[in-house]
């Protein structure tokens, strides 16, 4: 009797892992398109900072969240290297530098949830540094917009 009942919570236990395996296979993680573009027409085609961070962020969304401990280090100091220095094209702005601060501050919880997994913390916090990220990339879309409309206004 005490054996079935142990064999029954075993496979309870393995059901309940394999659901939450499955949760995190099933977790997609929106990533706006890499603004080549954007970048191009700054003249921006050789910031590799922002390149590598980029591909950092495309490469974590095909990986086990299981085990990105490594790559959220990575990416955490990609994005220390770019916040070292001068960012180019005019980006180097408090709009851009305080929103990739955001996305410096919100790597740090992802960092913090791979250590002490909590399995309901760490797949929001990866949305969220993805959403951060992507509020990066609209901001600099944005503020070229502005920057062209003041000029072609000025030019009046």
């Amino acid at each position: 009797m005490i054996s079935c009942q142990n064999a029954v919570r075993e496979e309870t236990k393995n059901n309940i892992n394999q659901n939450q395996k499955e949760k995190l296979m099933e977790v997609k993680l929106e990533l706006v398109s890499y603004p080549e573009d954007l970048m191009k027409d700054n003249g921006l085609e050789d910031w590799e900072e922002f390149k590598n961070l980029y591909e950092s962020l495309e490469r974590m969304k095909g990986l086990d969240f299981r085990d990105i401990e490594v790559n959220v280090l990575a990416l955490s100091s990609r994005i220390k290297n770019l916040l070292s220095k001068q960012m180019p094209g005019g980006f180097d702005t408090p709009q851009i530098r305080s929103r990739m601060k955001v996305v410096q501050m919100q790597t740090q919880k992802v960092k913090y949830f791979t250590r002490y997994y909590k399995k309901d913390s760490l797949i929001p916090s990866l949305k969220d540094l993805y959403k951060q990220y992507n509020s990066v990339i609209d901001r600099m879309l944005t503020l070229k917009e502005e920057e062209t409309t003041t000029n072609f206004i000025s030019d009046y």
